[in-house]
């Protein structure tokens, strides 16, 4: 499983949003109200903790507030599944021959960082918070 083969669904969620607040600005300033949702739905439940000052309406920001909380978990996500699936012995941690089969490791070739870099406890695994780190630095945009 690919790390970012959710990347174009996110890129075109993101261009819906992008579009969505562009259509939102040009329309009044004022925030409009959401159609009242069920009482205990996951919609209403999501709609409340989006709604940070209560009034029963998402602004612009609230709203990407919301949104950037999403794809956090949706990203987090898929990244565990990853995890799980490059975990070949399902001990729950990565050793040296399953990092060396990392997609990202592989890419980087013979500049792939050690997997010491990655290993904060030093026990010559890599749990999923390494791995998370090991994500991040090894996608980092170079300068």
């Amino acid at each position: 499983m690919n790390v970012f083969a959710g990347s174009r669904r996110n890129l075109a969620c993101l261009c819906v949003m992008s579009l969505w607040a562009a259509a939102t600005t040009a329309q009044a300033q004022a925030p409009t109200s959401a159609p009242a949702a069920q009482p205990g739905t996951e919609a209403s439940t999501t709609f409340g903790r989006w709604d940070k000052d209560n009034n029963r309406a998402l602004s612009v920001e609230e709203f990407s507030a919301g949104w950037r909380e999403i794809q956090a978990a949706n990203t987090l996500r898929n990244l565990h599944d990853n995890f799980v699936a490059k975990d070949a012995d399902k001990n729950g941690s990565l050793g040296p021959s399953e990092y060396l089969k990392l997609d990202l490791v592989q890419k980087a070739g013979t500049s792939a960082p050690p997997m010491v870099m990655f290993d904060t406890d030093k026990n010559q695994r890599l749990d999923f918070k390494e791995y998370v780190g090991l994500v991040s630095t090894l996608t980092k945009p170079k300068p």
